[in-house]
């Protein structure tokens, strides 16, 4: 028995299910079901199902009951998985968000020790050890970027110095604001001091605190405010599937919870007012750091109107709109003494005292930039025979960034030309490897130490705007033609599919937005989803090739179906059944009428559905596919029920029943007549509806089909009264129990136990 009672992880229990999956394989002596079998067997599509076999994505509970049973489950498997999945999801509830926000051990994140500006979404890591907080602590508060929803902040920055003035503003302005905009150019350590300063005020907030990278200055281009805010609310706990549509209705749930909970929020490198104004959040207990290069017009207003006077040392006066709450404080680079603490910080202070000199001709070369410095610091730290003099006197004549590529190793400089010709945001290791056409984990961890790229969330990697500015000259036409080539043959990222297009490669195109399609809708990026399988579309109708199109038109339709999207997902239906049907797959154009009647179902259009139920019928026919007539007759009988046109109904369930029963498959026909009882209710033919399910409960016993024994002595009991009922519920109860199902606890609540 395939046993998932410790199971408690996503990983583990998709390894289970390929064990099920070679188990299946072994008894029928044949080879594993393909995903294209599975597919074609539920529906669903393949993408998905890949993604429940490798760990992507948790499969929804019916989804996981149907693949269990394709892949030959005892019920007694059926009931531990159902429990294990249960498990899963209540620990996901408790750690909303692990998949985005995974601790990174006890590696800094590169460049944010300095003004990174990484182009990924959340950066998260270990909570340091916190200075000590500007205020008292309310009682019951967390510690740092552990509270509430357990989302830690960035690792505090190593070698922060100086700022004090800046820090004395924020103190000044925090209490009293919705937002502080802290503001200045490319390197000067705006991020750095987000960080700091969220450290020391991250116990006031009970509600937890996160950073998110906005990408302002990013050359992929800004973080769309839909994409930014749904990456917030599901840090925040919110399932996908619980997403409300629409930026409105989004942006009121996310006011909600951040009125609630008091969360801290550090909304890096934003682009401008718009981008940032639905992530503000409500007046409460919750506020937002935010950092741009320059001022959000819209959101900061007119000087002074805080009444705070002027601030202490250079600081300009902060900048308040008394409409939406908002402060900013604006950073130039850092003074020589600030400069020269965060050196001696990072490369020692007893080699900064020994050359004092050699120390200031390095802050001078850097421009008392903290970026600069930071990567300089980096590369210093790690040479103890380099001259400080020296360094000073090389990085004056090319620059720090020039100075520091010319000391990374061969293939460390491959790699960051090849991160420079990346089209997306972020990277992934196997990004790396298929760069450098090799294995990339030493290059991109002599990256990571050189502090030029750094870790923005589990396995995700980036550069600071300006170090991708210099990878991206750094990187001649025909070898960043080369690299982008080598992402598009071998890669599978939604960032890529453009790219892919514009080099016309349309095969690698569409396989990219299916093998992307799965994560998509696991995530909730379901605007994305749709736009990827846009492209799978478009790439198709350039090959000519009407099974890619079929299969590309009825994933987008299951997108466009996420997002309430209803017409459209109709519309993608039936091009494509009628795509599948003119390449001669008449099968898989049932399955999209079948498809279309069940959203027309949900949509309470059950005539139209009855009309997609026949045309159903008639094509699983000319396939010759007894099942799939079976099933199209099954969903008949209930649609005509819904109808309440009975004589069709009761015939399309009996007809069901007996493609069923001349099949032999006792299993089946035991859930035809399951079915049947429940089309009998639907017409309100109570005597008839107990017949069947009674005749069910028997056949379902008889199998020793535990699982389905206790659904359907739940069914029966719920349609008795009194002792009859009571005994069926224990019995359900009895079985629930046994098995470790958690619909235990639902018949319990029946019972009043």
């Amino acid at each position: 028995m395939v046993d998932p009672s410790g199971v408690s992880t996503l990983d583990e229990l998709s390894g289970l299910l390929r064990d099920l999956r070679r188990r299946q394989a072994r008894r029928v002596r044949s080879s594993p079901l393909s995903l294209g079998e599975l597919a074609a067997r539920t529906g669903w599509p393949s993408a998905a199902i890949g993604a429940y076999f490798d760990g992507r994505a948790l499969p929804p509970a019916e989804r996981l009951d149907a693949l269990l049973r394709l892949l030959g489950a005892t019920p007694a498997e059926c009931g531990a998985f159902a429990s294990a999945r249960s498990r899963i999801e209540a620990l996901a509830e408790r750690v909303p968000a692990r998949s985005l926000l995974s601790a990174l051990g006890s590696a800094p994140l590169g460049p944010l020790a300095a003004d990174a500006s990484p182009s990924g979404s959340f950066a998260v890591g270990p909570a340091p050890a916190r200075p000590a907080a500007a205020g008292p602590a309310p009682a019951g508060a967390a510690p740092a970027g552990a509270a509430g929803p357990g989302l830690p902040l960035p690792p505090a920055p190593i070698g922060f110095a100086g700022r004090a003035g800046a820090i004395a503003r924020l103190d000044r302005l925090v209490p009293g604001v919705r937002a502080v905009v802290l503001t200045g150019a490319g390197g000067v350590g705006k991020t750095a001091l987000a960080v700091h300063y969220g450290h020391r005020i991250a116990d006031r907030f009970p509600g937890g605190a996160l950073l998110l990278n906005l990408r302002g200055c990013d050359p992929t281009g800004p973080l769309p405010p839909a994409d930014a805010l749904r990456m917030v609310l599901a840090a925040l706990g919110v399932a996908p599937a619980d997403l409300p549509l629409g930026m409105a209705a989004r942006t009121g749930l996310y006011r909600s919870l951040t009125a609630r909970r008091g969360v801290l929020l550090l909304l890096d490198d934003a682009a401008d007012a718009d981008q940032v104004r639905p992530l503000l959040p409500a007046a409460g207990d919750s506020i937002a750091l935010v950092t741009a290069r320059a001022p959000l017009t819209g959101l900061a207003a007119a000087a002074g109107e805080d009444g705070a006077g002027p601030p202490t040392g250079r600081m300009p006066p902060a900048l308040l709109s008394e409409v939406d709450g908002v402060g900013a404080v604006s950073l130039d680079v850092i003074d020589r003494t600030e400069a020269r603490a965060m050196l001696a910080a990072r490369v020692g202070v007893e080699r900064v005292g020994g050359e004092p000199e050699g120390a200031d001709r390095i802050i001078t070369a850097c421009g008392r930039s903290p970026l600069a410095l930071a990567i300089v610091s980096a590369r210093v730290a790690l040479q103890p025979e380099f001259r400080l003099g020296a360094v000073g006197d090389a990085v004056a004549e090319v620059g720090a960034l020039a100075w520091t590529y010319a000391r990374l190793g061969p293939a460390a400089r491959e790699l960051l030309r090849g991160f420079g010709a990346h089209p997306g945001p972020d990277f992934s290791a196997a990004d790396a490897t298929i760069l450098i056409g090799r294995s990339g984990a030493d290059a991109l961890a002599e990256l990571v130490r050189a502090q030029l790229v750094g870790a923005v969330r589990a396995g995700r990697f980036a550069m600071p705007a300006l170090v991708r500015e210099h990878a991206a000259g750094r990187t001649p036409p025909k070898e960043r033609k080369a690299l982008q080539d080598r992402l598009v043959e071998h890669g599978s990222e939604f960032a890529i599919l453009g790219l892919a297009m514009r080099r016309r490669r349309y095969r690698d195109a569409w396989r990219i937005a299916d093998e992307v399609d799965g994560q998509l809708d696991a995530e909730g990026r379901w605007d994305e989803r749709i736009a990827a399988q846009g492209v799978a579309i478009r790439a198709a109708e350039h090959l000519g090739d009407p099974a890619l199109l079929a299969r590309a038109k009825r994933a987008q339709s299951a997108a466009y179906l996420r997002t309430g999207q209803h017409e459209a997902a109709l519309r993608r239906l039936r091009e494509a059944a009628d795509c599948f049907l003119a390449q001669g797959d008449p099968a898989a154009a049932a399955r999209c009428r079948q498809d279309l009647a069940a959203l027309l179902e949900s949509m309470a259009r059950f005539a139209e559905a009855i009309v997609h139920d026949e045309l159903a019928l008639a094509l699983f026919r000319r396939a010759g596919d007894v099942p799939g007539r079976a099933a199209a007759h099954a969903a008949a009988a209930w649609h005509y029920a819904l109808a309440g046109r009975a004589a069709e109904a009761v015939a399309h369930g009996e007809e069901a029943l007996a493609l069923h029963g001349g099949r032999g498959d006792r299993r089946e026909v035991a859930a035809a007549l399951a079915h049947l009882g429940r089309v009998h209710a639907a017409l309100g033919e109570r005597d008839r509806s107990l017949e069947r399910l009674r005749a069910a409960l028997d056949r379902f016993a008889e199998l020793g089909d535990r699982l389905d024994e206790a659904h359907t002595a739940t069914r029966l009991g719920d349609a008795l009264d009194g002792a009859p009922a009571i005994g069926l519920w224990r019995r359900a109860h009895a079985i629930y129990e046994r098995l470790g199902h958690p619909s235990a606890a639902t018949v319990a609540a029946r019972l009043g136990i």
